[in-house]
């Protein structure tokens, strides 16, 4: 039987709680939305950026301004267009990814429409226009080199997206979700609108990919990463999965820049061996 994690848990006594206390009302709707998408609010600050970094604003097709932030890449390094999840920011994101900044990889930190001080509502169609508009900057940004979309979480769910409409060079995600309807209690999916319907989306990536999850991660259940790595190995797609004994649902930053490294590598020399990495690292082919 598949382990409920703790967000699920959460997520279903929210909902269960507002149904029994409001019915079927939009304040029901907004504690959903709220819940799914509980954005940090304090805004990008240019006082606080890292060496390094700057603020970078694009403009989306319904005219909004979203400021993220970006650090350039070294010559030679791939750029990163990282896309954070639910709880998180652009600033959690240059943290997050310091070590890769450090060797090098330029990082360009999508944020989203009502997070950090930016201007609208998220929900899936707004986050699939804040992310087209983030692919156009980081694209010019890295000029003609190596530009990998990663998607963390609800960010997995965005970056799929993304894939599903441009070809990317590379695409990896780290402990995202089959869909959000699965991880939603069946009693509340009706008011939930938006889907991210990642596991349906595998079969038809015409990109590498390549999947990371820890296995001690009690927010997004390791299982959905298995349902990924099925699809993706059924459908015969390019990449592998990278498994993590003991990481929760943010894996060390150190070790995912090292992760990094050796996708690289083989996206450069793809019949290779792969670069050396810790015991508690598996990685899992989909051929």
């Amino acid at each position: 039987m598949r382990r409920i994690g703790s967000a699920q848990k959460a997520f279903a006594a929210l909902v269960l709680t507002v149904l029994l206390l409001a019915g079927a009302t939009p304040v029901l709707s907004q504690s959903i939305h709220d819940r799914i998408y509980p954005a940090p609010t304090a805004p990008i600050a240019t006082a606080v950026l890292p060496a390094g970094a700057e603020r970078v604003t694009v403009q989306t097709s319904d005219a909004l301004s979203i400021t993220g932030a970006a650090v350039a890449a070294a010559p030679g390094k791939p750029t990163l267009l990282v896309f954070h999840g639910n709880g998180s920011s652009a600033m959690s994101t240059l943290a997050w990814f310091a070590p890769a900044i450090a060797k090098g990889y330029g990082v360009v930190a999508a944020e989203y429409r009502g997070y950090s001080g930016n201007p609208g509502r998220a929900d899936e169609p707004g986050l699939a226009r804040d992310a087209d508009a983030f692919y156009a900057e980081a694209r010019r940004r890295a000029g003609g080199g190596r530009l990998i979309v990663v998607g963390h979480s609800l960010g997995g769910g965005v970056a799929f997206g993304l894939a599903s409409r441009q070809k990317l060079d590379a695409l990896v995600t780290i402990g995202t979700f089959t869909s959000l309807t699965a991880m939603v209690p069946k009693i509340g999916r009706a008011f939930v609108s938006d889907r991210y319907d990642n596991l349906a989306t595998v079969p038809t990536l015409d990109e590498p990919y390549f999947l990371i999850h820890g296995l001690a991660d009690q927010t997004i259940p390791a299982a959905m990463g298995q349902e990924l790595h099925k699809a993706a190995h059924a459908a015969k797609r390019t990449g592998f999965s990278v498994v993590i004994q003991g990481a929760d649902h943010h894996p060390d930053g150190a070790l995912i820049a090292s992760i990094l490294e050796t996708i690289v590598a083989h996206l450069d020399h793809p019949d290779a061996a792969a670069l050396p990495l810790p015991d508690t690292v598996k990685i899992y082919g989909f051929g």
